[in-house]
């Protein structure tokens, strides 16, 4: 009996880590030597840590977060890890189409989620835990750093990558910190007003969402800049009324581009698209009714930056090219989109292609 007990304490120590606690204060079990996972989004913080073994985990995930969505990033994946087009779509939280039965029957040894997902799939969590299957929550959708920074470690804990993860964090970290300390050696600081704008599908013609406190909205504040939708915004993004964007004539304006799926109506950014294009497109805004007059658009202030440099680890780039933005006197000597080359070469599995950034 005893060697028995022995035996089955031996395989629960091997076969489990110690426990984390993920990002909402959960405490979590997860196997030791994870071998198959699930992700529901954070592709990218997932890559940086795992690198090209990672791939060979992912049993499952949500294809409608970068399937056509995010077309260029799919397919720079797809291209680099042709195994990756065959993984299983699990659903999308925010559309309440996770399936878990799905989830379950693949086996996963964890299910990654993102902070945001909660609501959708706390319901179901039980279900997880019953099959076995750890469940682990992240967060950079709220632009809180040191969610940032505990979020890689979560990732760095369940992968065995912890080394690796304070090599990022340390990267990561400077970035901010420099941004942060430039701004506060200046003893009055000008805060130009600045609106930022989601570019959709269909273009110049239609009012993109904005945001308050959350994503481009955090980032306005963290650079430097006064937000012309902070206190207007209802939920974590909204459309503000087009003659207020005018009666707030912005001194920046800040779009956030991505490349859609057969698309080049908005401003496509992201690997494999040319700067002309999205140049090109980026000043077609310029032509929205009342904009002629605005001082972003007079003073040639006017930019653009992939969406995805908000609420991933790569956002350390994006809160670089905000900053210059805004107050390019400060950051002159700062090249956003090489530090963004540098961290692909130095930790991430696909290689930097394409325009992430532009200016008017």
């Amino acid at each position: 009996m005893f060697k028995k007990i022995l035996l089955i304490t031996l395989f629960l120590l091997t076969t489990y880590a110690s426990e984390l606690t993920d990002i909402l204060g959960r405490k979590v079990s997860v196997k030791d030597d994870v071998k198959k996972v699930a992700l529901t989004f954070y592709f990218e913080e997932y890559f940086s840590v795992t690198g090209d073994e990672g791939a060979s985990k992912i049993v499952a995930w949500s294809q409608k977060y970068w399937l056509g969505r995010r077309q260029s990033s799919w397919d720079a994946f797809i291209k680099r890890f042709p195994e990756l087009e065959k993984v299983a779509d699990i659903g999308y939280g925010p559309k309440k189409t996770i399936s878990f039965e799905k989830i379950i029957s693949l086996k996963p040894d964890v299910v990654i989620f993102a902070k945001i997902d909660y609501n959708f799939v706390k319901n179901n969590l039980e279900k997880l835990e019953k099959a076995g299957i750890a469940s682990v929550f992240i967060d950079f959708h709220d632009e809180n750093l040191q969610n940032h920074i505990d979020s890689m470690r979560i990732l760095g804990k369940i992968f065995k990558k912890e080394d690796k993860v304070e090599k990022i964090v340390d990267f990561y970290t400077a970035k901010f910190k420099l941004v942060q300390d430039r701004l506060a050696a200046q003893k009055d600081l000008k805060k130009p007003k600045v609106y930022a704008e989601f570019s959709e599908k269909a273009g110049a013609k239609q009012i993109g969402v904005t945001w308050d406190d959350k994503m481009w909205g955090a980032f306005i504040t963290l650079a430097g800049g006064q937000n012309i939708a902070s206190g207007l915004v209802k939920g974590n993004s909204a459309v503000l009324n087009p003659e207020l964007i005018i009666a707030k004539n912005p001194d920046v304006i800040i779009f956030a581009g991505n490349y859609f799926l057969n698309s080049f109506n908005n401003i496509p950014l992201g690997y494999k698209i040319s700067q002309d294009v999205a140049r090109k497109n980026l000043k077609a805004y310029e032509n929205r009714m009342g904009w002629k007059n605005l001082n972003a658009v007079k003073n040639k202030r006017m930019y653009a930056l992939y969406h995805d440099l908000s609420r991933h680890i790569f956002d350390f780039a994006g809160i670089l090219f905000i900053a210059k933005a805004i107050h390019p006197e400060l950051f002159s000597d700062i090249d956003p989109e090489a530090e963004l080359k540098y961290f692909f070469d130095e930790f991430y599995p696909v290689k930097f292609s394409g325009t992430w950034m532009v200016k008017f």
